[in-house]
């Protein structure tokens, strides 16, 4: 019987979705220097987290660990809110655009909870199928506000010196 690698390599490199999720889980995490009034830290450390069970899901998925992906998947769908305070404040910084941020946030929800769902059946193309739509919803979000987010919280401070 042909491992999941083994399986996606001789399809064409499907794995590559994998591994390209990774990056793009890397690429989304790291470290922002927070400003020292009004910043959202409660927030930015969530996403760390995201980032790293994301990255956890990629190991997990190469190891053909489901019950892994499962608790990877359900702690990203059940992640902790930021506090209230910064909460109002990233609301207010969506104005218009509030119902589109919640959607977002709605939607990788639900797609962790369904790589949940999939990784408790343990087919591992589908786990691979609802991981990059996890990621997708990820990286759509990040497109249409990482950097708008990024210099309203914490590079306004740094141009006003």
């Amino acid at each position: 019987m042909k491992s999941v690698f083994e399986a996606m390599k001789s399809r064409g490199g499907s794995l590559g979705c994998v591994a390209a999720s990774a990056i793009l889980s890397l690429a989304f995490a790291g470290p922002l220097a927070a400003s020292e009034d009004g910043g959202v830290h409660g927030f930015h450390e969530t996403m760390e987290a995201l980032g790293e069970h994301s990255q956890r899901i990629v190991s997990a998925i190469n190891h053909e660990d489901w019950e892994w992906v499962v608790r990877e998947a359900e702690a990203i769908a059940e992640h902790p809110r930021p506090p209230m305070a910064e909460r109002r404040r990233i609301m207010a910084f969506a104005g218009e655009r509030k119902a589109e941020f919640q959607e977002y946030d709605h939607e990788a929800h639900a797609a962790a909870a369904e790589l949940a769902d999939i990784a408790a059946e343990g087919d591992g193309r589908e786990v691979i199928n609802a991981f990059a739509r996890l990621q997708t919803t990820c990286l759509d979000c990040h497109s249409n506000f990482r950097d708008d987010f990024r210099q309203h919280f914490y590079m306004k401070n740094k141009d006003a010196h």
